[in-house]
């Protein structure tokens, strides 16, 4: 399965360097993989970088959902097929790959694939009781493998104010998952924005400044650890 949609203006060529690869996963659902994705993706465009949505799930949401999207500034592919590996981070005017990635990192091979040429993994986490066990057998799978990663605290409740991320980092620091500062806050500006047709850099909506904040900080920290783990691998 191989789409390409947007500027389709993607060509492979020979670089000085491959793109980052920065796949989102998780064994379980719900996370926040795709907003992950796609808001750190629209983000990059809004700095000024370059970046691929590359959607290796055969469900196909983030595809679908940037093509209901008014000019999201950022490429997107579906493609389940980990052959094509060395040719999307080889693709020229793209600095950052993010990657979209099924469920499950036991039963899927793209998944192994992809995250053993990653640059860095991230895990998105709700810190939903249910998410708990997947995420600790996610994050042991990638540290297996022995590939930069660091869990992500998503969809914390802004009523409830801190506690709902300490909680979290201390549920991923008792298993010893590494962990961004950074989180993400659970606001309908994110699904009011995809149901306008709007990136979320550019939706007005009350509390999208605040969202775009959070992915803000999570891209910064996502740089900072990519800096310290080396060159791009």
């Amino acid at each position: 399965m191989n789409a390409t949609a947007q500027s389709g203006a993607l060509r492979t060529a020979a670089r000085a360097a491959r793109s980052y690869l920065i796949p989102i996963i998780n064994g379980k659902g719900g996370v926040g993989k795709t907003m992950l994705t796609l808001g750190l993706a629209a983000h990059t465009a809004k700095a000024n970088g370059r970046a691929l949505v590359w959607d290796t799930d055969p469900q196909g949401t983030a595809h679908q959902v940037t093509n209901v999207l008014a000019d999201p500034g950022y490429e997107v592919r579906l493609d389940t097929d980990p052959d094509h590996i060395e040719e999307i981070r080889s693709l020229q005017d793209i600095d950052t790959v993010f990657a979209d990635c099924p469920g499950s990192l036991e039963a899927d091979k793209i998944l192994a694939r992809i995250v053993k040429n990653a640059t860095f993994v991230l895990i998105p986490y709700d810190h939903e009781f249910e998410s708990v066990l997947p995420t600790i057998r996610t994050a042991k799978r990638v540290a297996e493998m022995g590939v930069p990663y660091a869990a992500v605290v998503t969809k914390a409740d802004p009523q409830v104010g801190a506690q709902h991320v300490l909680e979290a980092w201390e549920t991923l620091e008792a298993e010893n998952i590494p962990h961004f500062r950074s989180f993400v806050r659970k606001y309908r500006a994110w699904p009011n924005s995809l149901k306008a047709g709007i990136p979320i850099t550019r939706y007005n909506e009350r509390y999208a400044p605040k969202l775009r904040e959070d992915l803000a900080a999570v891209h910064t920290e996502l740089l900072l650890n990519i800096g310290r783990a080396g060159a791009r691998r």
